[in-house]
């Protein structure tokens, strides 16, 4: 989606609670759009619920106008969100565009403003988990200057089923320093 005069700028902020429940909505359909989880996935809630992430993480969202068009989580280590970070890092969830704005720089936007939110709050580097399934945000995370920490990858392990048949997808994990 170019810029125009009829196109609002982007604008990456923390997300209105009154957006809240929208961006939930946008999320979970960002991800089912892209065949990442089905309709009846035990993660649906999860990414869903904003509201209720918003006490314990920051949530910043891509606004065209007053429409939100994007979002992303921002975790502490040791928070109820954070998977994999540790000290000094901020972990980067629930990355979610809607598909209407895809390819319109939206992602970038929400990942450099989070490097951004990272540095301010005094944090060394973000980290993030992603899958192959995710061939575009790989290539994002690489121009940005993400760099692959292999040692910290995972096996995600939310479908015991495909955990016990060895099919569970494997988690990368990448860090970008931010001071």
């Amino acid at each position: 989606m170019a810029e125009s005069p009829s196109v609002p700028a982007l604008a990456v902020l923390p997300v209105r609670p009154e957006d809240a429940d929208r961006l939930g909505a946008l999320t979970v359909d960002a991800y089912l759009a892209a065949g990442i989880l089905e309709e009846d996935d035990g993660y649906v809630p999860v990414l869903r619920d904003v509201a209720g992430r918003l006490d314990s993480t920051i949530v910043l969202a891509a606004y065209r106008g007053p429409r939100v068009v994007g979002g992303i989580t921002l975790a502490a280590p040791g928070g109820p969100h954070a998977e994999i970070a540790q000290e000094g890092e901020i972990e980067l969830r629930m990355l979610a565009v809607d598909p209407a704005h895809q390819g319109a720089g939206v992602a970038e936007a929400l990942v450099r403003a989070s490097a951004e939110a990272a540095a301010e709050l005094g944090h060394d580097a973000v980290v993030l988990s992603t899958m192959e399934a995710m061939p575009a945000a790989l290539r994002l995370y690489a121009r940005l200057g993400f760099d692959r920490v292999a040692d910290r990858d995972w096996i995600g392990d939310w479908d015991e089923a495909a955990v016990a048949a060895g099919t569970a997808p494997l988690m990368s994990v990448y860090r970008l320093p931010v001071r």
